[in-house]
Formats: structure tokens, C-alpha cells, sequence
């Protein structure tokens, strides 16, 4: 049962890798990316699925899961904006 959650979540891991890939510019490929920080909230489902944190570190593991959650939702909310405003911009000039 614990092979097949484990090659689950890796193959989640790799789909989300591989469908963000393209976001990533030339500039930061050697940098931390929003992909990663999207695999590292996947470990913790996985990590907190499988009752490897202990009662005392989940207050810990959940306040950093929102964290990364609530910026990779604003990146992404804001990223479509940003090209919209400059175009506006330019139409205006």
C-alpha cells in the first residue's frame, strides 16, 4: 500500500514539474522556482498522509503549507495581470 501512495505522489510530483516547466525563464532555471515550491507542498500532503510528522510539529508543517499555498496563490493570480496592465499602458501612451 505504502509503494503505490509513494509512486503516486511521485508521479503527481513529476506531472506538476512537467506542466510548469515552461513557465520557468532562462534566468532563474538554476534558482528556486514556483514548481518547486508547489513539490514541496506535495511532500507535506504525502509526509502528513502517511503520519510522519508528530502531534507537536503539525501547528509548524500547517502554518508553512499555508504560507507556500497563499503565495503560490497570489504569483499565480497576479503573473496574468502584470502583461494585461503594460499593454494597457502602452495603448494609453
Amino acid at each position: 500500500m505504502a509503494k503505490k501512495d509513494k509512486k503516486a505522489a511521485v508521479e503527481k510530483t513529476q506531472e506538476a514539474t512537467e506542466t510548469a516547466a515552461p513557465q520557468q525563464s532562462a534566468e532563474n532555471q538554476n534558482g528556486l522556482q514556483l514548481t518547486d515550491l508547489t513539490v514541496m507542498m506535495q511532500i507535506l500532503d504525502v509526509v502528513t498522509a502517511r503520519g510522519a510528522i508528530k502531534a507537536d510539529e503539525m501547528a509548524t508543517v500547517g502554518a508553512l503549507y499555508g504560507k507556500l499555498k497563499t503565495f503560490i496563490e497570489q504569483t499565480t493570480q497576479a503573473a496574468p495581470e502584470a502583461p494585461a496592465t503594460e499593454e494597457a499602458d502602452s495603448v494609453k501612451d
